[in-house]
């Protein structure tokens, strides 16, 4: 589920900056159902469903064409796929130095938050105030909510999140890269975990007992495929 889905003919393709972009079918599922109940968790009505979808489709691209030119600046060459699981930046062939790697996630994040950025200097310069209406503030509600609240949530250092991703690059710097892997999903785990259980019972949330819950339970699936890869070879 984490990985990039197969192609599908309701696949939606295009190209934006260059970049082969794919919406698989699934992404525009999951992003209607968390909009239905826009974000205090009641019933939307069609126009706020559609304006959520609009802006959360934008602010998903604009994170991951973050990575993408990053990781064009390291050599690659990258295609974005949105679908069930949010948004991946893939590139076969560009620099996986620790470094450049550590860039080229944080780059996604940082991305949103000048895309929130630009939004809130166009406020308080009240350059929005003359087309202000209820849509236009909605949308910027949505805006800001999906590129500083998913971004930070996003930074957080679970596996494959990007701060997991930064996370198990500087695990590794210490030199064994198995060791330092396996020491970012044991990280992953306990952090995983503890995000869905505040989600259940401090936000009852079920979505984010759910998504936390198997995020834990694909990084331990990890370990232990690591530990019996080890034991096969010694």
């Amino acid at each position: 589920m984490l990985g990039e889905p197969p192609p599908t003919p309701a696949d939606l393709h295009f190209r934006l900056f260059g970049f082969p972009i794919r919406v698989h079918p699934f992404f525009w599922v999951v992003i209607l159902i968390l909009g239905m109940g826009g974000l205090g968790g009641g019933q939307a009505d069609p126009v706020e469903t559609l304006i959520w979808v609009v802006v959360a489709f934008i602010s998903i691209l604009v994170h991951e064409l973050g990575h993408a030119v990053l990781q064009r600046r390291y050599g690659g060459h990258p295609w974005i796929t949105l679908y069930g699981m949010g948004g991946l930046s893939s590139c076969d062939d560009c620099d996986r130095s620790p470094v450049s790697q550590i860039l080229i996630s944080a780059a996604g994040p940082i991305a949103g938050f000048l895309l929130a950025g630009g939004i809130l200097l166009l406020i308080y310069s009240r350059l929005l105030e003359p087309i202000a209406s209820p849509a236009v503030n909605l949308a910027i509600v949505y805006l800001l909510w999906i590129n500083i609240g998913w971004g930070l949530l996003n930074l957080l250092p679970i596996y494959p999140l990007d701060g997991g991703r930064i996370a198990r690059e500087l695990f590794t710097l210490k030199g064994n890269v198995r060791q330092g892997v396996v020491q970012s999903l044991w990280l992953s785990v306990v952090l995983a975990g503890v995000c869905g259980v505040f989600g259940l019972l401090w936000l009852q949330s079920l979505y984010m007992l759910l998504i936390f819950g198997y995020l834990a339970y694909v990084n331990y699936q990890t370990i232990q495929a690591y530990q019996n890869y080890r034991s096969d070879y010694r």
